[in-house]
């Protein structure tokens, strides 16, 4: 059985690490880490958003562990940190709703499903208008819409100028637009034909 954990314990800890002490961080992390990412289950509803978020606490604990001063109990200090990354998050997340929000509110409604086997005419899924895309736009449109990435960025993640990059995007609103518009079927290999 552990002991009871005690501030001066927690302060002493924490200067071990900030220190490089070899399995300090390794035993911060063995008293934390199961009651951290129940309480990141609990805030996200998503085991893996909460394993990723744990990740995030710790990276940032580790280079501010200088910060820490005692006045609390460490857990308390990484739990801290743990919610402020959780509604980063969040806010990240409800931007990106509010975005997609915008967009397909831009867009006509989507048309019924063909009872065709060869093709699939666009649905009420965006994500089928997604598929519709070449691979460049579909990144360039996510990357741009939901990401919020400036265009110097979009192009750095898919190899272009960032003159490409904005063709790119501009092409992938054109075509969400007439995919889910105009009735454009998909077919099998991902290409777009009539409807």
């Amino acid at each position: 059985m552990k002991p009871e954990w005690k501030r001066h314990d927690d302060t002493e800890l924490a200067r071990q690490a900030l220190a490089g002490r070899d399995g300090a961080w390794r035993e911060i992390y063995d008293r934390t880490c199961q009651p951290l990412f129940n309480f990141l289950c609990y805030q996200t509803g998503d085991r893996d958003r909460a394993r990723d978020l744990l990740q995030e606490t710790y990276v940032t604990a580790m280079a501010r562990i200088g910060d820490y001063r005692g006045e609390g109990r460490l857990d308390g200090w990484l739990r801290t940190i743990a919610l402020r990354k959780c509604l980063d998050w969040r806010r990240r997340a409800a931007t990106r709703l509010r975005k997609l929000g915008e967009l397909a509110r831009e867009l006509p409604s989507p048309l019924e499903r063909s009872a065709e086997e060869d093709t699939v005419v666009l649905g009420d899924s965006f994500e089928e208008a997604l598929a519709g895309l070449s691979s460049k736009q579909r990144a360039a449109l996510l990357l741009r819409e939901l990401e919020d990435l400036p265009f110097r960025d979009v192009a750095a993640a898919l190899g272009c100028s960032e003159a490409t990059a904005r063709v790119h995007h501009h092409r992938a609103c054109r075509n969400m637009r007439r995919l889910l518009g105009e009735g454009v079927a998909l077919v099998p290999d991902g290409t777009t034909g009539g409807a």
